[in-house]
């Protein structure tokens, strides 16, 4: 039993660990179709929520929500992927 457990539990890991892989290209796909105007800065806000500090993703969310105030359109997007969402999450 023992074995099948630490099976399972390795396989849970490995699919856990493919999941956010492919939230974060997700994430870096949304960046590279933004308008050039907000890619840049975007890209650096979505890259400090994704390999950045716990103590970055305050700033990061609200400099990403400031870049994309006036594009509601863009934001609601950006603001639905699961790397962005999971900030918000840590934060509440």
């Amino acid at each position: 039993m023992v074995e099948f457990f630490q099976a399972w539990r390795k396989r849970q890991a490995e699919k856990q660990a493919a999941e956010w892989i492919d939230e974060q290209e997700e994430a870096r796909r949304a960046v590279q179709e933004l308008p050039d105007v907000l890619r840049d800065r975007a890209r650096l806000v979505v890259e400090k929520l994704i390999e950045g500090p716990d103590a970055e993703v305050e700033g990061a969310l609200e400099e990403l929500d400031h870049l994309l105030e006036p594009h509601p359109e863009l934001k609601d997007r950006i603001f639905r992927l699961r790397v962005v969402d999971d900030a918000v999450e840590f934060l509440k």
